[in-house]
């Protein structure tokens, strides 16, 4: 979109000046919002159209933002770069491009600066390309990674000024200057929304405090209205007659929606009331004396929240992405923390329902505990809701993929997955070009390798930069509808494998995900219909609809194999629950009943090597 706007005001006659190579970091990390009228106080909610989206602006501002980001985009980024090709010529590779000196910075870091100035809603795009140095080049990524955490913060002064007024009726003046004191003069970390300081509260020990920037509200708004106004306009580009079909539109994408959804993403997280209230619901998924994954949620100091600034307990950790490479101890460390990060997600993903929608590098943290590491998470801006029909569909899909490769079931659960309109799956020459235009992008983004100790189970492995490229073609062919959960569930899942493969490159997340999917096809403890289906499907003759022993016990033998637990432990763990015993005892029945079913005792026999 920031192209787009490029594009759009190019025809105005704007004077744009070229960076010189002696411009200072600060300079280039110009620090605008500090003087910006204070940040609008009120429910974050408060906007038309259902989804956070702010009225229109006067034209006269968006066009000045749009004057504002094409000069940001010439100056900083085009210009320098053009200039870097032209000196130097074509480049090898794209990664020794971006790791050009371009005076005193390479090109990369331009590029992170750059984005960095045109404020959250660029940093948000940027932030999850920071963790996927398989999709966008190495020295790319790196750069990138400063917009996690590492931004340049707004001045000291004003950030205490804001607690202090904050705090002033909440606590009485001699702790709340001790409490000011405590905080320091430098921040733990700047992001695009605030910065955070480390501090120390008398009856709650050492504190972390989240400052909002001044004016950012206002300058989300300018973009939404912004990029709104793009989407709205390209919307509205006819199309051109095809095969005797007229189209209404020349770009079928629901480009207005996905702007609105973005923004409405955005002005969530600029609500810390409601990350307050997020944190406290995340926490409860993880209770500490319980006996799920090693998680630790940091406790909310409540009733010193406010709408500018968050007070939670402090964590002491470090990022899962600082790590020695040469180190093979640490690296298998934060591998084995990142391994939690996966399990927790998929977990979240296809059980709770309720998911932690932003895990990049710079909010969650290995910490060092005596009884060993866990995973800390941080910025509960975001928590997102999958609905109980996509979390059955998904497991249906994992299961359809791993085990019987079959592309058409997938392309029929989309429906489910609420990702295309009932119109499009009942049109039967769209549901044979869909599995088709599926088989061919799963032929280049699922790479099927064996698994150790069994030639015949061979689990995919996901190439993020071949499906990437390949949603760019299918969702305007066919209009997908991509809804936030689904967007914000991908990109936490990417996200996290995109951090573990730059500690271990053959990391696979299908191997930590087949298995959720798996015990929840077995069990089914929603009972859902197509989850029933899927494993009648998976352990059944395709011809005759009767149950295979063979399949059955490779279905089992799978999930030992992946799992590395013993092959008894899986029964077990199946007989445990209400589901696994019905699907169990369905298995026993029908093979003793069937007429045209091979020996009893082969089939015993399958589940006594288990």
């Amino acid at each position: 979109m920031n192209i787009i706007a490029v594009l759009l005001v190019s025809s105005f006659p704007i004077s744009y000046s070229f960076t010189t190579t002696s411009r200072s970091k600060e300079l280039l990390r110009p620090n605008k919002l500090v003087s910006s009228p204070a940040a609008r106080t009120g429910d974050a909610n408060s906007f038309v159209s259902g989804r956070n989206v702010p009225e229109a602006n006067p034209p006269d501002e968006s066009l000045a933002r749009a004057i504002e980001i094409s000069k940001i985009m010439s100056s900083q980024i085009l210009s320098p770069l053009v200039i870097s090709l032209l000196k130097e010529g074509l480049p090898q590779s794209w990664d020794s491009f971006w790791s050009r000196e371009n005076g005193e910075f390479s090109n990369a870091q331009r590029v992170a600066l750059a984005v960095e100035e045109l404020g959250p809603t660029y940093v948000k795009f940027c932030q999850a390309l920071a963790s996927r140095p398989d999709v966008i080049p190495k020295s790319l990524a790196s750069a990138l990674e400063i917009l996690q955490d590492d931004m340049q913060p707004f001045d000291n002064e004003t950030a205490k000024q804001i607690i202090k007024d904050e705090l002033r009726n909440k606590m009485n003046p001699e702790v709340l200057d001790a409490f000011l004191m405590s905080l320091g003069s430098e921040t733990v970390g700047a992001a695009s929304i605030g910065q955070v300081y480390k501090g120390f509260l008398p009856r709650y020990g050492d504190v972390a405090i989240k400052v909002k920037r001044r004016g950012i509200r206002e300058l989300v708004e300018r973009d939404a209205q912004l990029l709104k106004g793009i989407a709205t306009w390209l919307e509205s580009i006819p199309g051109l007659p095809i095969e005797g079909k007229k189209s209404n539109r020349l770009i079928a994408t629901e480009l207005v929606n996905a702007v609105e959804e973005f923004f409405s993403r955005i002005f969530e997280e600029l609500d810390y009331r409601n990350e307050a209230a997020n944190c406290k619901e995340f926490s409860r998924l993880y209770p500490s004396n319980g006996n799920g994954p090693s998680v630790v949620v940091p406790e909310i100091v409540d009733n010193l929240c406010t709408d500018n600034i968050l007070v939670m307990e402090w964590l002491e950790g470090t990022k899962l992405t600082d790590v020695d490479s040469e180190d093979q101890c640490s690296v298998n460390e934060n591998l084995s923390v990142i391994s939690i990060g996966i399990e927790c997600t998929i977990s979240q993903l296809l059980e709770t329902g309720r998911l932690h929608a932003d895990p990049h590098g710079g909010n969650l943290l290995k910490i060092k505990r005596p009884e060993g590491n866990h995973l800390g998470y941080l910025d509960f801006g975001i928590l997102s809701t999958v609905p109980e029909q996509v979390r059955d569909a998904l497991v249906c899909a994992v299961a359809y993929l791993v085990f019987d490769r079959d592309v058409e079931a997938v392309a029929s659960l989309f429906g489910e997955l609420q990702l295309l309109s009932p119109e499009t799956l009942e049109d039967e020459s769209e549901r044979a070009a869909l599995t088709a235009e599926l088989e061919a992008v799963l032929d280049q983004a699922l790479v099927y390798r064996e698994i150790e100790g069994d030639p015949s189970t061979k689990i995919p492995i996901l190439k993020f930069d071949k499906l990437l490229d390949a949603l760019t073609r299918l969702v305007p062919r066919f209009k997908f509808k991509l809804p936030p959960y689904f967007i914000n569930n991908a990109r936490a899942l990417s996200t996290l494998e995109g951090i573990a493969r730059s500690l271990d490159p053959s990391f696979n997340v299908f191997q930590i995900l087949y298995p959720f999917a798996l015990t929840k096809l077995m069990t089914n403890p929603t009972n859902s219909p197509f989850v029933e289906k899927t494993l009648q499907d998976l352990i059944r003759d395709p011809l005759s609809r009767r149950i295979d022993s063979k399949k059955v016990t490779r279905l089992l033998k799978d999930s030992a194999l992946i799992t590395g637990f013993q092959q008894r432990k899986v029964i077990y763990d199946i007989l445990k629950t209400r589901g696994g015993r019905k699907f169990l005892l369905q298995l026993g029945r029908e093979k003793v009943k069937s007429p045209y079913a091979e020996s009893t005792s082969l089939f015993k026999s399958n589940f006594l090597r288990l």
